[in-house]
């Protein structure tokens, strides 16, 4: 090796200056690291190339092999500073002299969870960190893998309704648990003040799971509004529940299609909406909800809720939301949040239902 650097101008700049290169042992010195964003939204789970480049500025040999090799070093860090996952090194292409630099090409697959991460690189020398300046910290918004996402009107326009209008919205093993499922929430919605006079509102209807538990349900001095996004889910709904008092119609991602002369209403529902909507959707859902219900109304959803998110993580497949700041939008707009089940969902995550009332 020094033959080789007495051969170079480097090795003649280093004879002329009266310093010595030598191989690193400890730390490396002076030297930089500028990373390079694969996208501007990592999938979790799935590998991208990071290219990352490395410059020696020091007056030491960055050797790419033996005892004290020069790797370069990442670990995903979360929103709440705590590492998440085992940190990962790869060595250098080649042994870099005092000036060089190198690319790399780093293959590094996403969190396990979406959320907010830091992906921290570093260099390490002999396994032990350099830091200083040879350290970087790349903020990333982590999401679902793609393929996971899901279209809902080409689910709707694809389903055989009339075979399986049971799965379509839910993927339940059978129709028996669908009419389960149904009834539970009927229950559930009693408990919240639910009355067969009640005025109901069901944001995200489906092929009316809510409309099939409160048909014979509610009086003729009750009401219910369905609405989602999917017109043929609308359609089926007009053809299966034809009491006169259940009224269905077509709305938009964030705006509810009944107008304020239907009259106050009593209880809006969400169930499984903000789990696939984003937050400012969600907002923007929740004020239209304000417009339609009485003094007295209140609304009623879940989310799902992980502290690895600063706001929102996901896509339409299911969204994670940050609980802190999910409950704000809801006092912005002017509901009082209450927190009133708990469920368990994932290592990183948990489902919330949700109690809105009119502040």
């Amino acid at each position: 090796m020094l033959g080789l650097l007495r051969m170079t101008p480097l090795g003649r700049l280093a004879r002329r200056a009266r310093w010595t290169v030598s191989p690193a042992a400890g730390p490396v010195g002076v030297g930089r690291l500028s990373v390079r964003v694969p996208r501007s939204v990592v999938e979790s789970g799935v590998p991208a190339d990071w290219v990352v480049r490395v410059e020696n500025h020091s007056r030491r040999v960055w050797p790419a092999a033996g005892p004290g090799a020069v790797r370069v070093r990442h670990r995903w860090v979360s929103l709440t500073g705590r590492p998440y996952g085992e940190p990962a090194g790869v060595p250098l292409p080649r042994t870099l002299l005092p000036g060089d630099w190198a690319d790399l090409a780093v293959p590094v697959a996403g969190p396990a969870a979406p959320g907010d991460f830091s992906l921290e690189w570093d260099v390490e020398v002999g396994g032990a960190p350099a830091g200083g300046p040879l350290a970087e910290a790349v903020p990333v918004h982590v999401v679902f893998p793609r393929a996971t996402d899901i279209d809902y009107h080409h689910v709707f326009r694809t389903a055989d309704l009339a075979a399986n209008s049971w799965w379509v919205v839910g993927a339940y093993h059978s129709q028996e648990e669908y009419k389960r499922s149904s009834e539970a929430r009927r229950v559930m919605l009693v408990g919240q003040g639910l009355t067969p006079d009640s005025r109901v509102l069901d944001i995200g209807c489906g092929t009316g799971q809510m409309a099939m538990a409160l048909e014979g349900y509610l009086s003729d001095r009750g009401a219910y509004y369905g609405t989602d996004i999917g017109r043929e889910a609308v359609e089926f709904c007009r053809r299966t529940y034809r009491r006169p008092n259940f009224v269905f119609d077509v709305g938009g991602m964030t705006a509810v299609p009944f107008p304020d002369a239907a009259g106050p209403l009593d209880l809006a529902v969400f169930f499984s909406v903000f789990t696939h909507t984003f937050v400012d959707e969600s907002a923007l859902l929740l004020a239209e909800c304000g417009r339609l219900l009485g003094p007295q109304g209140a609304v009623i959803a879940d989310v799902i809720a992980s502290p690895l998110v600063a706001r929102g993580a996901g896509h339409r497949g299911e969204m994670r939301v940050n609980r802190d700041h999910f409950l704000r939008i809801c006092r912005a707009v002017g509901f009082q949040p209450k927190v009133i089940a708990t469920f368990p969902w994932a290592a990183d995550a948990e489902r919330l239902l949700l109690r809105l009332d009119r502040r």
